[in-house]
């Protein structure tokens, strides 16, 4: 019942606070692996059926939602274990690739309910990606004459990869999400290379790519925002010419 205890964790004269707790439970998701079913979720539904029966709280059920992750194997696809030797420490991936690029590698091994061998050979095409998301941001295009199609597809692109990645994330479908990054930032390089778009319509591109690359790799997007995000903002209401 921890969950409903860190909503009011210095309340001296109960348990909870059933105030924070009509306002904020049943918990909108829960994500864990599937061995916690037995223990975890058991417990957890138990605890609040019972607390519903003192009045202490309004619901039956602590979870509105459940999402079990997979589980990430050795390279040799057996359990990590330290008895198999086959155990992966990210730290030093961490050391040699930033935890942005770590952190994406993981979510680009394959659908997030499925898990699979942790095998690195995949790592360096993210770094890869990353270092063209950087070209990118920061190398604007030798602006020529604005072909209106061009502009006009470049913004057909940005707002389809806002509603394709949106939905991959409230879906968790994060390896689906990164593959539209990555169409989406094919596409911004041949804008780049034919330098036929408009200025407003590359600018709203780049901020776009970078706010919607912000929650899987939050040091990467932050840093390139330092860099262009005085040429414009996400609060103004149009992009600058």
């Amino acid at each position: 019942w921890y969950w409903y205890r860190y909503l009011s964790p210095d309340k001296m004269d109960g348990p909870i606070d059933r105030e924070m707790t009509d306002i904020w439970t049943p918990v909108d998701q829960y994500t864990g692996g599937a061995e916690h079913a037995v223990m975890h979720l058991l417990y957890s539904r138990f605890f609040t059926k019972a607390m519903r029966d003192l009045g202490l709280v309004h619901e039956r059920e602590p979870f509105y939602r459940l999402f079990n992750q997979g589980q990430i194997l050795g390279a040799d696809g057996e359990r990590m274990s330290k008895s198999r030797g086959n155990v992966q420490d990210p730290d030093e991936l961490v050391a040699r690739y930033g935890a942005d690029a770590v952190r994406l590698f993981l979510m680009f091994m394959g659908p997030w309910d499925q898990g699979g061998p942790f095998n690195t050979a995949g790592l360096s095409g993210i770094w890869r990606w990353m270092n063209r998301v950087w070209t990118v941001v920061l190398e604007e295009p030798t602006y020529g004459a604005a072909d209106a199609a061009s502009t006009r597809e470049l913004r057909h692109q940005t707002h389809r990869m806002i509603r394709r990645v949106s939905e991959d994330m409230e879906d968790f479908g994060f390896n689906t999400m990164l593959a539209r990054l990555m169409e989406f930032t094919n596409h911004l390089t041949r804008a780049r290379e034919a330098g036929n778009v408009s200025p407003t319509a590359w600018h709203g591109a780049i901020e776009t790519l970078l706010l919607m690359i912000a929650p899987a790799a939050p040091h990467i997007a932050e840093e390139l925002w330092e860099r262009v995000g005085g040429k414009y903002s996400v609060h103004q209401q149009a992009w600058p010419a």
